[in-house]
């Protein structure tokens, strides 16, 4: 990266994103911050999320726990354990997100 005052020709991002003018540079500005923001949104559903299924899962039965509340119609087909697959999975996918938009922004 360089460092430069001179915004004529100056790339961002992609080869065929240009500044050429005052009003390309703003414009250029306000995509940027659009972008950024982006990503904070990414993340901010992924705290979400990590809450909501943290407390879905307290809310299970573990394999701990009795037969008779295991086998209840409330949690019938549900455990702790395969929540927790699905939850790692999500959370995987998220993470990626992050990554490749932030080295995208970067």
């Amino acid at each position: 990266m360089l460092f430069t005052w001179d915004t004529t020709n100056l790339c961002i991002i992609f080869p065929q994103w240009h500044i050429y003018s005052t009003f390309s540079l703003f414009i250029s500005l306000v995509g940027v911050i659009v972008l950024t923001a982006g990503y904070e949104f990414v993340r901010e559903m992924s705290r979400r999320y990590e809450a909501s299924s943290a407390e879905y899962t307290n809310k299970l039965p573990s394999e701990d726990d009795d037969e008779r509340e295991r086998n209840s119609l409330l949690w019938a087909g549900k455990s702790a354990g395969e929540a927790e697959k699905k939850q790692k999975i999500v959370k995987a996918a998220f993470y990626a997100v992050q990554v490749f938009y932030s080295f995208f922004i970067m």
